[in-house]
């Protein structure tokens, strides 16, 4: 039981229905709690849902509670680590997973949905880092798992101009983070996960051309699923991975190790 009496903090969580699409959240939490895991804090700003994520879980036995957080506000931020303090008084694990994507190009994408999108990946790391630390010291230590992505080591024209950009930012800050909370006994990683089905791209995996483009650029030729990434989370978060801080952990199907070969007609 990887997770015995470890308490746990997700932003952008609210899909955890089973039997709908989950986000990386939702997936994260159910393993966490099999795992043994004690409580789990979700957060979004989508209350319904995070309601009825809050009462699924609950229905099941588990210790879950659902908090509206807006990633961007620091007195959400306070409001969350403080209830958490006075309700279980440590917190071992934060994953920072809201964002939105966006494809509109440098010349098309509106500046206040820019200046969302950098919000979002960049502020609200930085927010949920810094309010989550001192808790975590007083717990004896704890990780940081930051959600980023493939589109982060590459320029596209897929992704959005400012997509990318935010969520490049979000590996520089890990590295930095890494270094300064190393003497709280506090891990911090980042998970850059590629094309996985979630509520997040549900619109491009329903679309059959979308689907089929995607899949073409993947090695392993499959979309990826939430569970792909949950183990991720949990290994860094758990002592299997207590060596690891700092780390890029590229979760893609291959598709940033290399160039997919292209038919040459004048193959035989």
């Amino acid at each position: 039981m990887r997770f015995k009496d470890k308490v746990i903090l997700l932003t952008g969580s609210a899909a955890c229905d089973k039997n709908k699409i989950m986000g990386f959240g939702g997936a994260t939490v159910w393993r966490f709690f099999e795992e043994g895991g004690r409580a789990a804090i979700i957060t979004d700003v989508q209350q319904d849902l995070g309601k009825e994520s809050e009462s699924l879980l609950r229905s099941h036995g588990h210790d879950a509670t659902y908090m509206n957080l807006d990633v961007t506000k620091n007195e959400d931020w306070q409001k969350v680590i403080s209830f958490i303090d006075s309700k279980y008084s440590r917190l071992d694990i934060l994953v920072n997973i809201a964002g939105i994507l966006d494809p509109k190009s440098i010349m098309d994408i509106d500046i206040k949905l820019w200046e969302k999108t950098m919000q979002i990946s960049t502020l609200g790391i930085f927010l949920g880092v810094r309010n989550s630390a001192n808790l975590m010291e007083k717990s004896g230590g704890g990780s940081i798992v930051n959600i980023s992505s493939m589109g982060a080591l590459q320029g596209s024209n897929a992704y959005g101009s400012a997509y990318g950009f935010s969520r490049g930012g979000m590996i520089n800050f890990t590295k930095s983070a890494a270094m300064q909370l190393a003497d709280k006994n506090i891990r911090v990683n980042v998970v850059m996960p590629g094309w996985v089905h979630t509520p997040f791209t549900d619109y491009l995996y329903k679309d059959e051309i979308q689907s089929k483009h995607r899949v073409s650029q993947v090695p392993l030729k499959r979309w990826g699923k939430p569970n792909d990434i949950a183990a991720a989370i949990l290994f860094l978060s758990s002592d299997d991975a207590s060596y690891m801080t700092g780390s890029q952990m590229l979760i893609d199907g291959g598709v940033t190790a290399g160039r997919m070969r292209i038919a040459n007609p004048l193959d035989k």
